[in-house]
């Protein structure tokens, strides 16, 4: 006999079969205006997209999706209590008035009272929640909809404020809502919020009336689902047809399809980058509405006459391996793809990462083999990994809690293992470092991409992000980015930048910006998907500070390297090796020298020579080393912040509750206006003090050059060598032409060598290399020459987007 999950599995998944014909519950108000799925194929739609939203009723046979359930019949209850019946102006909630307000309150709070409507009507809608058919609810749901859609969201209006309400954000809920409650919402009431959805978005192709702004990625992709599911609901098939046709451009020859690859600004790249907003590395918030927006439409519209058919749709496809899950670590997505929605307070690093998981089951349902096996094999894995919830994942509907339950009961479907590689993107200036025992990755910035997102009062104090930020993601501490970090951490105290203390100003402001930086080298290479190299020539905001930086990636260890240290600023200068985050008087025991120390919250910071090392997490390793100069020291602080401060924003803003966490933060101080400063230090991520004592009486780890022209080590017993050229130079018998990161391994008589070049400057780079096995070409990537052998020279040609290029020489 089948157990509930089984059963759930089984016909859930059926029932988002392309092209299943599934009939709606509940009885109609008005028969003449309501479709049935028997007679009419848009009305199956309807039908099937209510399935996709409320499930299929089964999820009240789930005992692991009780507490999802209950836990929703409490908000809707007190959502429900807290509404203004009937409705009035100045709007449905009394905290969010629609009238008597103007700009960003007025879009902001029109935008969060659909929001609320649609929790509403998915409760109503949801078999197993206390308000499902709730006559009542739905009597009060249809009186704020004929409120706002004769005084609020109406054609003809002016857009005031943010303009991605009006075309974006409530359309698509408006539709959703109309979607759950088709059986009881007038027809007049449903054709005014449909009309004011197609006078402020009337082709999804294109940003508002009648201009020439293309849309883009993932606000392309949620205009196409709302464009569907207006021409569904209002009987317009060519609005269908138009939303499948805007997925691939056809308008524009496919210039802005979100199934092609770009070459420069939005989407996917072929190296797994995913840029939005021109500038940004965006897979883990817009890269996850895209996907999730796509796989919406594939799984609604297949097995219709609408069917989306582009053979490109394999971009997508493929890039759920290649772009978005090596940012996925046990289920929570890197906060170095979420731009500014790391401030965002009820959207933590595992609920984007709760977000990709669903969208990725979904696409898996119609993506056939070998895809769907591949992508249900790494859900499995990182439901199973994750320290949140395997169940009811947060912020997913239950109609998506189905699919996680389907995965997880599923015997057949072999959990993938923890991933183990070093990826490099070089279109977007990341590197994703992947070991048994940590990740780690380290925010860049450069010409291209930008240092951080500030917008729409979100994220106002994101200053240092893209200055050098490195995270470190450990199992003893999977929460470090998502336990209040973002409210609490000293925003000038980043850990791996080097900043000035020089004030900054609160960026609580209307609009949205990128600071980009003002050096071209940023970005770096993976040899052999096992180690890694990133370099950052860094200049900061004002141009009062300049250094050269590097991140060495290696099997157990990360190494930082910071040389040409220079200030005008006339503000002390620092860098901070880690600042890491504990509940208050939590922290655990720290050694420094070799030492027990007891420090708490508030006292002296304490100096440091050698190492340090924090149990249970890790150590620090300090190197000797050409132009290493200034003290450095540790302490514990204690620090109160709140979420509003960082995110004020009309619909994502977070409370003012104070929070507090304590801070291990580790700091180089360079001092006041340094010349030539610099830095040389060893992160040794979730290893024992033994660990730590041991790489600090006998490093292994040979610091060979860090100046303003190359930073360089090598590893002892291992035949390998990293560096960066910041311009044309030489270290230890490897030269270089001009700008390039190197890397260069010598084993079992053979020696590979990498080079890419992440100031894109070049055409062609040459290297010469010292001690080489041999000058025969085993294996290379095209347009990789050896131009002589006495000493071994070789010559890579570039092909402008920073990507690395390999050959392998033997005898």
């Amino acid at each position: 006999m089948m157990s509930p999950l089984e059963l759930n599995r089984r016909s859930f998944l059926a029932v988002l079969g392309a092209g299943a014909l599934v009939t709606l519950t509940g009885a109609p108000a008005n028969a003449s205006t309501v479709r049935t799925a028997t007679d009419d194929p848009l009305a199956a739609l309807i039908a099937k997209r209510r399935i996709m939203l409320a499930g299929d009723g089964s999820a009240a046979s789930v005992p692991e999706l009780a507490g999802v359930l209950s836990d929703m019949s409490s908000a809707a209850a007190a959502s429900w209590s807290a509404m203004v019946r009937p409705a009035a102006a100045p709007g449905i909630w009394a905290d969010l008035p629609v009238a008597g307000v103007t700009g960003t309150t007025l879009s902001g709070n029109m935008g969060v009272t659909f929001d609320r409507l649609f929790s509403l009507s998915l409760a109503y809608a949801t078999a197993g929640c206390t308000q499902y058919q709730d006559a009542a609810l739905a009597a009060d749901l249809v009186d704020a909809l004929t409120y706002l859609a004769a005084n609020v969201y109406v054609a003809g209006r002016s857009p005031v404020g943010n303009w991605w309400f009006w075309e974006i954000g409530v359309p698509r809920k408006a539709a959703d809502i109309l979607v759950l409650l088709h059986d009881v919402v007038p027809a007049e009431v449903r054709g005014s919020l449909l009309a004011a959805a197609r006078y402020f978005t009337p082709d999804p192709n294109w940003r508002g009336r009648g201009t020439s702004f293309a849309e883009t990625g993932a606000n392309r992709t949620d205009k196409a689902l709302s464009c569907a599911l207006r021409g569904i609901l209002d009987s317009r098939p060519d609005e269908i047809a138009l939303a499948r046709d805007a997925l691939s451009d056809v308008v524009r020859n496919g210039r802005n399809s979100v199934f092609g690859y770009v070459t420069s600004g939005d989407g996917f790249y072929t190296d797994g980058s995913f840029v939005q907003h021109t500038y940004l590395p965006y897979v883990g918030t817009y890269g996850v509405v895209t996907l999730g927006g796509i796989a919406e439409i594939l799984g609604l519209l297949g097995g219709s006459e609408w069917d989306v058919v582009d053979p490109k749709k394999s971009v997508v496809l493929d890039a759920v391996e290649g772009a978005y899950a090596p940012f996925i670590w046990n289920g929570r997505m890197m906060d170095t793809v979420r731009g500014r929605a790391v401030s965002r307070q009820k959207a933590p690093d595992y609920v984007d990462g709760a977000g990709a998981i669903t969208a990725i089951l979904l696409l898996a349902q119609g993506a056939g083999e070998p895809y769907r096996s591949r992508y249900l094999s790494l859900v499995k894995g990182w439901l199973l990994r994750s320290s949140e919830k395997q169940y009811g994942l947060p912020s997913q509907t239950v109609a998506k809690s189905l699919l996680v339950t389907s995965v997880l009961g599923d015997d057949s479907v072999v959990p993938a293992s923890a991933p183990v590689y070093t990826k490099a993107f070089g279109d977007q200036d990341r590197l994703v470092h992947h070991r048994p025992n940590f990740s780690a990755v380290v925010n860049v910035s450069s010409k291209r991409i930008g240092r951080y997102e500030w917008g729409n009062r979100e994220n106002n104090l994101g200053w240092y992000q893209g200055d050098g930020l490195t995270y470190f993601y450990t199992p003893v501490a999977p929460d470090q980015f998502s336990a209040d970090f973002w409210p609490t951490v000293d925003p000038y105290r980043l850990p791996g930048t080097t900043v000035t203390a020089e004030p900054r100003a609160n960026g609580a402001n209307d609009g949205t910006g990128i600071p980009r930086a003002y050096q071209a080298f940023g970005g770096g290479l993976a040899l052999d998907e096992r180690w890694g190299i990133q370099g950052m020539d860094h200049l900061n905001f004002n141009k009062t500070l300049s250094a050269r930086k590097s991140w060495f990636f290696l099997d157990d260890k990360v190494v930082c390297l910071g040389a040409a240290v220079t200030s005008a600023s006339g503000h002390e200068v620092f860098t901070t090796i880690d600042n890491r985050s504990f509940a208050p008087d939590s922290v655990p025991t720290l050694r420094t020298d070799n030492r027990y120390r007891t420090v708490a919250a508030g006292s002296a910071a304490i100096p440091v020579r050698r190492n340090v090392h924090i149990d249970g997490h890790g150590g620090y390793v300090f190197l000797k080393g050409e132009n290493v100069s200034g003290s450095i020291d540790v302490q514990v602080v204690r620090r109160t912040g709140d979420w509003k401060t960082i995110n004020s924003g009309s619909d994502t803003g977070g409370t003012d509750e104070a929070k507090t966490r304590d801070y291990v933060t580790l700091t180089h101080h360079h001092g006041t206006d340094p010349s030539g400063g610099g830095y040389a230090y060893i992160v040794l991520p979730n290893v024992h003090h033994s660990v730590t004592f041991d790489e600090s009486e006998t490093p292994t780890v040979e610091v060979v050059a860090n100046n303003a022209q190359t930073q360089m080590i090598r590893v002892a017993g291992s035949g390998l060598t990293l560096a960066n050229f910041f311009a044309a130079a030489s270290a230890d018998g490897i030269q270089a032409s001009g700008p390039c990161s190197v890397a260069v391994r010598t084993d079992a008589g053979r020696t590979t060598v990498a080079l890419s070049d992440p100031s894109r400057t070049q055409t062609v780079a040459r290297v010469t290399v010292p001690d080489a096995a041999g000058a025969s070409i085993v294996e290379a990537d095209a347009g990789v020459r050896v131009v002589s052998t006495a000493p071994l020279t070789l010559e890579f040609d570039l092909d402008g987007h920073g990507h690395a290029k390999r050959v392998v020489l033997g005898a």
